[in-house]
This record gives C-alpha cells, sequence and structure tokens, in this order.
C-alpha cells in the first residue's frame, strides 16, 4: 500500500503546467449571423481561432473546449447581423481579458440582437486552481476518502474533517460569508505520515478572502459593444440602439 504522502504526490503531480479551456453561449433575439474571433493578447492578436455561427431566432448556440494561455492577456470578438427590420448591420461586442485565469463574464444586460451571453474560463476533470495548473485526481482521491479541493490539495469529503476524516464539520467553524462552503484541506507537499487537515472556505463565483468576505476584483474589462447600421435607416437604428438594452437571459450571477 502507498504510503500517504507519496499518494497525495501521485494524485498531485503529472507533468503538464496547467490544462483549461473557454467556453461561450450566446443566445439571440432575431436570426443571424455571428463571426466570433479569439486570440491570445489584445493590441497584436496571436493564436486566432475563428467560428462561424447562424442563429435562429431565439436560439442558444455554445462553443467550447476553445484552448486558452493562461496568465497572457486575450480577446474575444463579436461580429453579428444583419438585423434590417430594425436599421442593423452589423454589431460588435469585445471582451478583452489582461490576465487569463478561471473566470465567468456575465454582464447583468446585454445589447439586442443578443438576448443571453455569458464567457466561462474553465478548468480541464481534475485541474484546479484560478490557472488550472493544480493537478488532483479526483477519482484516485474518493478511492482514499478524500476529495480534490478548488485549489487543487487534497481534503476530506464534504462536512467532514481531521485526519481520518471522521470528525464533523459544523458551519461556523470557519465562518464563511456569501454561501461559502467549509471544507477541510490537508497540507500540499507533507513529507511526514502525519496528516492533519485544516479548514478553509469554499468560495462561490464571484466572492473571494479567506472567508468568502469580498466580491473579487473583475479581472475582464468590461465589454464593449459598437453597432453599425444601414445609412438608409439611421433613424430607425438609433431607436433600435437607444431600446435595445435587455436583461441577458444567461447572467449566471443572479442565482448566487
Amino acid at each position: 500500500m502507498l504510503h500517504l504522502p507519496l499518494l497525495f504526490l501521485f494524485l498531485q503531480y503529472p507533468l503538464a503546467q496547467s490544462s483549461g479551456y473557454l467556453e461561450l453561449l450566446l443566445k439571440s433575439a432575431f436570426p443571424l449571423n455571428a463571426t466570433i474571433e479569439f486570440s491570445d493578447d489584445i493590441y497584436f492578436p496571436t493564436n486566432k481561432r475563428v467560428y462561424n455561427l447562424s442563429f435562429g431566432s431565439d436560439e442558444l448556440r455554445m462553443l467550447t473546449n476553445i484552448p486558452v494561455t493562461f496568465r497572457r492577456p486575450a480577446t474575444v470578438l463579436i461580429t453579428s447581423g444583419p438585423v434590417e427590420k430594425f436599421g442593423l448591420k452589423f454589431e460588435t461586442i469585445r471582451s478583452e481579458r489582461w490576465d487569463t485565469r478561471v473566470m465567468t463574464i456575465s454582464p447583468e444586460r446585454i445589447h439586442l440582437p443578443f438576448s443571453g451571453f455569458v464567457i466561462d474560463i474553465k478548468c480541464d476533470r481534475n485541474w484546479y486552481g484560478v490557472y488550472c495548473d493544480q493537478y488532483c485526481n479526483n477519482n484516485l482521491a474518493e478511492t482514499v476518502n478524500r476529495r480534490c479541493t478548488d485549489s487543487g490539495a487534497l481534503g476530506c469529503p464534504l462536512y467532514s474533517s481531521g485526519p481520518k476524516c471522521d470528525r464533523q464539520i459544523h458551519g461556523p467553524e470557519c465562518d464563511c460569508q456569501n454561501k461559502g462552503i467549509c471544507v477541510s484541506s490537508f497540507p500540499k507537499n507533507s513529507s511526514s505520515g502525519v496528516t492533519v487537515d485544516e479548514l478553509v472556505c469554499e468560495c462561490p463565483y464571484g466572492y473571494v478572502g479567506k472567508r468568502c468576505e469580498r466580491k473579487e476584483y473583475e479581472y475582464a474589462a468590461p465589454i464593449t459593444v459598437e453597432m453599425h447600421g444601414f445609412r438608409r435607416k439611421s433613424g430607425v437604428m438609433e431607436q433600435f440602439y437607444n431600446r435595445s438594452l435587455v436583461v441577458n437571459e444567461l447572467n449566471v450571477f443572479q442565482w448566487i
């Protein structure tokens, strides 16, 4: 049987450095075509990937498993249209990330023609941490009555703690705020046979801190939207723009 610290190394230290992906969800209120460009960097884009999508009325489309380079700036550019009924020739949505990390970009409101918009940067299976650079094999962890925490450390199953994970956790022990969950976490580089865990807070989207007490700093620049209309319908286009800001149907933070 593997000595527990050696098992920790087996669970947590592969050769790769990080592993994650970008996922984009869009919902259009009108039939239109869209071109989506993903690229590293902002001013001089590199590693550009281009996708073309067609939308029907009230249709939701998803792009997923888009490779990302963590710890670097990146850009998402969406060009869509036309919607001739409202004089819209094309619209651009631009999102810039100065530090690519695990995050969700989900504005409360979005301009039509899109009625839903979410960008998620997620870790691949068994990768954890804000840069998806902490490996922890959750399946193997479960075989020894452990789980992988959000940070990629090993801990006891939810609501339990202690060297043998036989002690029940009571919520007030961590004093987690904003719906954070109190969990156990074992030292990652333990070199002894003694496994003493500590209690930490796992925070929901949008909150950070030892007790999830503060809102997360916005690492992504706010999205920018530009609309371009047909000259012959400039008046209609102006009215459409002024009335086009609607509630984002895909906003994930409304459920927190």
